[in-house]
């Protein structure tokens, strides 16, 4: 593989799931050369950022190992990126460890919940939840990363993962949708500030990906039962392959060579934009 990331640092957030895009981000760009930091939301004792084999996997120091098999350097960190504090810290600490960041991945995503029902039915505070994690966390990360990429002025990238659902509106998950919308106006505003120091921005818009989030989802619907959340979470990957032309839904693995793309040289001169990654379910 090329190593159009040599010599360069990345932190990439939300990266501490086993079926994550954050996960696959993070070998994506180490496999081409990238030292990574990779930070997650430090989950309470009994709770696991992947959902699966809890014994096996540690989250975003598993992630770390597997970067550092790669023979990259990396850096494990836990953070709430709705806390402009601890993002400063957590950005700072890979400065201080790593060096300077060539590449920021927005990823961190809140998780399905109650959040999604019809908008007469919503809660405040699980809006409030949906946008400290999507819209106020990756504003703070893009803040922190952004006031220190200015002083580079060297061609640094900054990748915001948005969603299909900041593109069209979907009953049921205003919440989330609004969030992603509000996303891709930050994308837009973040690159025309950032494009005089040499600093692209862009965003990443899967559809539905099979990831953990399915499972998540399920649960929101209110099942509990493994049996019954894998039934759903298959009833699901049919459906949502039958509705895109290229008959699957996407893999992490296909995301992450769209997000390599945006924060490669081979984008040189892309920013403020926002590429579909759905198998064409949105045209």
């Amino acid at each position: 593989m090329v190593d159009r990331f040599a010599g360069k640092i990345a932190l990439i957030t939300g990266a501490g799931g086993r079926r994550g895009i954050g996960r696959a981000t993070a070998l994506r760009l180490a496999s081409e050369g990238a030292d990574v930091a990779v930070l997650d939301f430090p989950w309470p004792q009994g709770q696991h950022a992947s959902d699966e084999s809890p014994d096996q996997w540690s989250g975003v120091a598993s992630v770390a190992d597997e970067i550092r098999q790669l023979g990259r350097r990396a850096l494990a960190l836990h953070a709430d990126i709705s806390n402009e504090e601890q993002v400063e810290a957590a950005v700072q600490k890979v400065y201080d460890e790593l060096g300077p960041l060539d590449v920021l991945v927005a990823n961190a995503s809140a998780r399905p919940g109650a959040d999604r029902v019809p908008v007469v039915e919503l809660p405040l505070e699980e809006l409030q939840r949906v946008i400290n994690v999507n819209l106020i966390g990756t504003f703070l990360c893009c803040k922190s990363v952004g006031k220190r990429m200015i002083s580079h002025q060297r061609g640094d990238a900054v990748v915001i993962v948005s969603s299909q659902s900041g593109h069209i509106a979907k009953p049921r998950i205003a919440a989330y949708g609004a969030t992603k919308f509000a996303q891709l106006g930050l994308t837009q505003a973040f690159a025309q500030e950032m494009g005089p120091y040499g600093v692209r921005v862009n965003a990443a818009c899967p559809g539905v990906v099979d990831t953990a989030r399915l499972d998540w989802s399920a649960r929101a619907t209110g099942l509990s039962s493994d049996a019954s959340i894998k039934q759903a979470r298959d009833e699901m990957l049919s459906k949502y392959s039958r509705s895109t032309p290229l008959s699957r839904i996407g893999t992490p693995e296909d995301v992450a060579a769209v997000v390599a793309f945006l924060a490669s040289s081979d984008a040189a001169h892309m920013t403020g934009q926002s590429l579909l990654v759905d198998g064409g379910g949105r045209m």
